[in-house]
């Protein structure tokens, strides 16, 4: 898979922020305290996913490991997290008796996941940095929108995040099969 668009597909599919959003169970009481920090939070991983899209082929060099197999290695979490979102498309963690601090690392947690760092590494050293960035971009800006307004009632919040889990588990099935084919 290459091209702009199934580049950012598959990052978005890696991220699946209807997920994201459904995990943290804001409160209308508490939610506009921590807004500052979850973008924030959200900033870091996208500073830290770039780096990681950057450096993608000294990583792979210095692990030893061929584009292909990692490719082929990298459709294994994917495909897990896409049935498990799938299956129970969230994990509502309550944020209330949580410091900001805390909620800022959940939000973190939200967007840095292994499946989007595999994604990321994957696609950055095929398909290039600045694909694989505007794709981690927008999945990070459909994040923040999510977790900024999260208005968008829950049942269309699970709905989303369940055909994000169907398009990752297709999306890793097909990274498996090119990393087949080009080891």
């Amino acid at each position: 898979m290459s091209g702009l668009g199934p580049v950012m597909l598959m990052v978005l599919a890696a991220a699946n922020p209807a997920a994201g959003a459904l995990s943290l169970a804001w409160r209308p009481s508490n939610r506009d305290r921590w807004r500052p920090r979850v973008m924030l939070a959200i900033a870091a991983a996208v500073g830290a996913l770039w780096v990681i899209a950057a450096l993608a082929e000294p990583i792979l060099d210095a692990l030893s490991v061929t584009t292909g197999t990692w490719r082929l290695a990298t459709a294994v979490p994917f495909a897990v997290a896409g049935l498990r979102w799938m299956v129970w498309p969230a994990r509502p963690v309550n944020d209330e008796p949580r410091a900001g601090a805390q909620v800022a690392l959940i939000a973190l947690t939200v967007l840095f996941t292994p499946q989007l760092v595999a994604v990321t590494l994957a696609t950055a050293a095929q398909d290039g940095t600045g694909r694989t960035m505007a794709g981690v971009v927008l999945a990070a800006v459909a994040t923040a929108a999510l977790l900024w307004f999260r208005s968008t009632p829950t049942p269309l919040l699970a709905a989303l995040a369940r055909l994000l889990g169907g398009i990752a588990v297709v999306l890793a099935i097909t990274l498996g099969v090119d990393g087949t084919q080009t080891i």
